[in-house]
């Protein structure tokens, strides 16, 4: 049993949630997730060597209704595995900030934005939960879609 099930099933016997058949089905999938952050090299001491944590690392996408859990079940995986190289934050504040980092970026005369951006925002991240994330602006879909490409090439 994974750290993150382990969590689930505290908060579950504590009574702060109820036991919930959907939640738990996608339980192995966080705690797979925790176990390939948790195991991962560092990269500041093994970046240069090690460019990618695992494939299998690579995310996860939960999708459900109003109140099923989702981001009490996203602050279980942050919890678990985060640490300092984690960061939590909602969708909408995630793409302000990009766009006010994308902003500064392009007075450098830089010939892709992104880049550096996507490289400052990552630099010694192995986890990033964000939360309420909803797309509907095609500017910000071409530009998530280039940022998490940056970001899994950067390991």
């Amino acid at each position: 049993m994974g750290q993150v099930t382990k969590a689930y099933q505290a908060r579950v016997a504590s009574g702060d949630s109820d036991a919930d058949p959907a939640q738990a089905t996608v339980l192995p999938e966080l705690d797979r997730v925790a176990g390939a952050i948790k195991s991962a090299p560092s990269r500041r001491v093994f970046g240069r060597v090690l460019k990618r944590m695992p494939e299998s690392a690579a995310g996860i996408y939960l999708w459900g209704g109003v109140g099923r859990g989702k981001s009490m079940l996203m602050d279980l995986l942050h919890d678990v595995a985060g640490g300092d190289h984690s960061r939590r934050i909602h969708f909408h504040a995630f793409m302000q900030e990009v766009q006010g980092r994308l902003h500064e970026a392009r007075k450098t005369q830089v010939d892709d934005a992104l880049v550096p951006v996507a490289a400052a925002m990552s630099d010694g991240l192995k986890l990033l939960c964000l939360d309420e994330m909803l797309i509907s602006d095609i500017a910000d879909a071409m530009i998530v879609g280039r940022f998490f490409e940056q970001l899994l090439d950067s390991g």
